[in-house]
């Protein structure tokens, strides 16, 4: 089992948690002698150690579209994007957001309409543009942790 990173969307806090849970999943590492954590990134992240980044070239979905080539079913993806998650979850990967929502084959057709939708109404100006960068908050970080936590044990039972 890896768990792949989007570092291009992932927030801070979101890469944080996921060095501190590393040692969940270090007997794993040490059985299989490969990385189990990797974030994924057209760009340097300075809070993360470099074993543990995979650098690709930039371009439109390149995190995403490395990850998709790799990951394999019982893997764990942390993203943003929800279209990439659609793709993740049909194809038996876990797919978790920054905000502690684990998207399934069985919720995601559900979660896409909804993204779907609030896009629609956004470009119509019925509803108000997206923030960009807009503040996460402690709750939200809790909530990542608290459902990443519950994903691991549940995986690696």
């Amino acid at each position: 089992m890896t768990v792949w990173v989007d570092g291009d969307s992932v927030p801070r806090d979101v890469r944080r948690i996921l060095l501190q849970r590393k040692e969940l999943t270090e007997d794993i590492q040490n059985q299989s002698q490969s990385q189990v954590l990797r974030f994924i990134t057209t760009v340097r992240l300075p809070d993360v150690p470099l074993p543990y980044i995979t650098k690709v070239s930039p371009g439109p979905d390149a995190a995403d579209t490395f990850i998709e080539e790799h990951a394999k079913a019982g893997d764990v993806v942390i993203t943003r994007d929800i279209p990439f998650m659609d793709r993740l979850a049909e194809k038996g990967i876990w797919a978790l957001n920054d905000r502690g929502e684990l998207i399934t084959k069985e919720n995601s057709a559900e979660r896409r309409s909804l993204r779907d939708a609030s896009l629609t109404l956004r470009n119509l100006g019925v509803l108000p543009d997206s923030p960009k960068g807009s503040q996460r908050t402690a709750a939200d970080t809790k909530r990542f942790a608290d459902s990443l936590d519950r994903l691991l044990a549940r995986i690696l039972k």
